[in-house]
């Protein structure tokens, strides 16, 4: 990923710090940061101010960054506050944010493949594959996450992409009437059917996991936009889930 070439060109030494805290009072040269960005092929989807003086919060395509007033100098790292008691991930925060932003903004509801709990405590998004064996073990415990209060939902994230051996599967199990029944036979290994008819679906479902950052499956999306990635087993996402709230 571009982003990663901004580590080496981004180490701050002391003396930059300094230069950080002495940021003019105005604000960021919003401009002047995204021209430098642009090198590296970076969108700034925002610049807004982070909790440390003369330090700002940048928001891209890939990830989040912190910049100072004029873009001389970038830290591409987390920004983690801490306090007598706990510490929070700002960058984590702010990635969330960013998450559920563009999950709202994907409309998918009515695309997706919902395994409702009865007595529902936390709704959990996730990206999953056919082909992919962890992904299978979760569905295999489907009825514990649901009766934890755990409503689990299904997008399609073949992970090779639209060349996936598996994709033509998938575009079919999404053109299912009962899309739950055909997913279940699918994880048992008892689904052939194979269709290009929903081919656009799955393809979005592929962009946005990509556009929240998801990299392998199962991905798990809470519904504050944090992104979890592997299988959990059931009690070990219900403990994580609560801490998370």
């Amino acid at each position: 990923m571009m982003i990663k070439r901004l580590i080496t060109a981004a180490l701050i030494a002391a003396a930059t710090l300094a230069s950080v805290a002495n940021a003019d009072e105005t604000g960021p040269n919003e401009q002047a940061i995204k021209k430098v960005l642009e090198r590296y092929r970076l969108n700034v989807e925002s610049i807004e101010s982070s909790p440390l003086k003369g330090l700002y919060e940048v928001v891209t395509q890939d990830g989040v960054l912190y910049a100072n007033q004029d873009g001389s100098y970038f830290i591409y790292g987390s920004m983690i506050h801490t306090t007598d008691t706990d510490s929070i991930n700002l960058t984590e925060q702010a990635k969330a944010k960013r998450n559920k932003a563009i999950f709202a903004k994907a409309n998918v509801d009515k695309e997706m493949i919902v395994y409702p709990a009865k007595n529902e405590k936390y709704v959990v998004t996730v990206f999953t594959d056919t082909s992919c064996g962890y992904c299978a073990k979760l569905h295999s415990q489907m009825k514990e996450y649901n009766d934890l209060g755990i409503t689990i939902r299904y997008l399609a994230y073949p992970r090779s992409g639209p060349q996936a051996p598996n994709f033509p599967q998938m575009s079919a199990i999404w053109c299912e009437k009962d899309r739950s029944d055909a997913m279940d036979k699918a994880k048992r290994h008892q689904f052939n059917k194979t269709s290009n008819q929903c081919d656009d679906l799955v393809k979005r479902h592929l962009a946005l996991g990509g556009a929240v950052g998801v990299t392998g499956t199962p991905a798990l999306l809470l519904e504050d936009g944090t992104l979890m990635s592997g299988y959990l087993p059931p009690r070990q996402l219900l403990q994580a889930l609560e801490s998370h709230s």
